[in-house]
């Protein structure tokens, strides 16, 4: 089974949020299974690395139109990472730019991408019987497979994944002419051209990447308006959850680490990380209180305005101590800040982002915060996991899916979790938690060791979306 995977973002290229996390890891865990070989295709960006960009060879160079732009050209580059191949479109005046996203012509310029996408397929030694696409920025490839390309590619289905519904690429409807395909009703979303709309109606088969997601963006509160077309869908969507590299992230070899440790050792190995993070943030925090940890873009959608209602309260009544590490909305990123400022011997926030650091929160924390608004899958909660952090989050998405809540009287659980957006029960569950780590050490400890063992890899991911293969190229899809 050949499948080509098409998107915007693919670690270790280029990363803007967890999109790049999904397309980097997926593929490498699929071509661990039998008898599925898998390629990626994506922009040749300015901000990939050099030493990948000195190792690219040129596959081929033709043109492709976009709209009344005759003959635009495109290089299609390609690159070997570990057992992957990837293809890159190079394209010096769409992709020679500072930043990945949030330019004038972001319509165009991912029309041409698919554009040209497509066309590369004919350049490849290679022929997918999947094409699977990714967000809203690769949304309209399977328009184009079954319309300007369908002589040439009558077998090829397709799969689109959502990962944030709130995204969907939103455009003035003239620019549908970009694609040169006959207008018809599937471009059109309230007035104006919706990339993620036109997938969703196109596709053979969405998904989304939690179960629970793909439930919730069928109703009014998640679906952004999407939620009649995904239930009319409702039999060809599917959520697989993502999963994250259990040999990128282990406390038993992250160089990052003071102190290495697994499941029977992590008293020892967590206590040690914590005093080294303390020391390298020169904070005189007490290791005896509970660390509370937070990796996160300071946004509302991932509850901050609930941390913002009871955080100072909690301050002035509850022993626990808070390391923020993180950036985005600035009304956030003050806030936290006036917070350390005011409690320098509790909270310390680093804005910005740091990889090291982030793992050294990870395993140095007790507690990892994660009161999600709405979470389409999240890493951060499965990262604490495997670091023998438990999480604390909101029922939502996959963080319902992936957090088992804590049950004192049958003694399981790998977490803690509330279920309505409010305050005052995410700030409960928290003193609940704390109780727990001051009163109750062997269940804590107990949950310590089922959260690191926990299997969330990609391989187990990589399967499901193989017999989805399977299973629409048995299908004769949608029309």
């Amino acid at each position: 089974m050949n499948v080509l995977f098409v998107a915007a973002e693919c670690t270790p290229f280029v990363k803007i949020g967890g999109l790049a996390d999904v397309v980097g890891s997926l593929p490498q865990a699929l071509k661990k299974l039998r008898r599925c070989e898998v390629r990626v295709i994506l922009p040749d960006y300015r901000s990939i690395p050099s030493r990948f960009k000195k190792r690219m060879e040129t596959v081929a160079t033709f043109s492709v139109d976009v709209g009344t732009k005759r003959s635009v050209y495109v290089g299609l580059l390609t690159l070997r990472v570990g057992a992957v191949r990837y293809y890159f479109i190079d394209n010096e005046f769409y992709f020679g730019r500072d930043k990945v996203y949030d330019y004038g012509d972001e319509s165009e310029r991912f029309a041409f991408f698919q554009i040209a996408a497509v066309a590369a397929i004919a350049r490849m030694d290679f022929v997918p019987d999947v094409v699977h696409v990714h967000d809203w920025h690769a949304a309209m490839t399977p328009l184009l497979l079954k319309t300007a390309y369908a002589a040439e590619y009558p077998k090829v289905k397709t799969v689109l994944t959502i990962h944030n519904l709130a995204y969907q690429g939103i455009f003035p409807l003239q620019d549908h002419s970009l694609f040169a395909i006959p207008y018809d009703n599937r471009f059109e979303f309230e007035g104006y051209l919706n990339f993620l709309k036109c997938g969703i109606v196109t596709a053979d088969f969405v998904t989304t990447v939690s179960h629970t997601y793909a439930k919730e963006i069928m109703t009014d509160y998640y679906g952004y308006g999407m939620q009649r077309l995904l239930s009319w869908r409702q039999s060809t969507v599917q959520g697989i959850m993502n999963g994250i590299s259990l040999r990128d992230f282990d406390p038993r070899t992250d160089k990052a680490l003071a102190r290495n440790y697994g499941e029977d050792d992590f008293a020892l190995g967590k206590a040690a990380c914590k005093r080294d993070l303390y020391d390298r943030l020169a904070v005189g925090f007490s290791t005896a209180s509970p660390l509370v940890g937070i990796v996160s873009r300071l946004v509302a959608q991932k509850g901050f305005d609930l941390i913002e209602r009871v955080l100072e309260e909690m301050l002035a009544a509850d022993d626990f101590r808070l390391v923020v590490l993180g950036d985005g909305e600035k009304k956030f990123t003050e806030y936290f800040r006036r917070v350390a400022a005011a409690n320098p011997d509790r909270v310390k926030v680093v804005v910005g982002y740091d990889d090291a650091l982030a793992r050294r929160i990870y395993a140095a924390s007790d507690l990892f915060l994660m009161p999600s608004k709405f979470e389409p899958c999240g890493l951060g909660q499965l990262i604490a996991m495997r670091y023998g952090t438990l999480p604390l989050v909101r029922e939502t998405g996959g963080l319902a899916d992936s957090v088992n809540p804590y049950n004192e009287y049958e003694g399981t659980g790998t977490g803690f979790s509330f279920t309505h957006y409010n305050a005052h029960d995410m700030m409960h569950v928290l003193r609940y938690a704390f109780s727990v780590h001051r009163d109750h050490r062997d269940a804590w400890d107990a949950m310590v060791r089922r959260a690191m063992l926990a299997d969330f890899s990609w391989e187990a991911s990589a399967k499901e979306y193989k017999r989805l293969y399977q299973s629409i190229q048995k299908d004769k899809g949608v029309k």
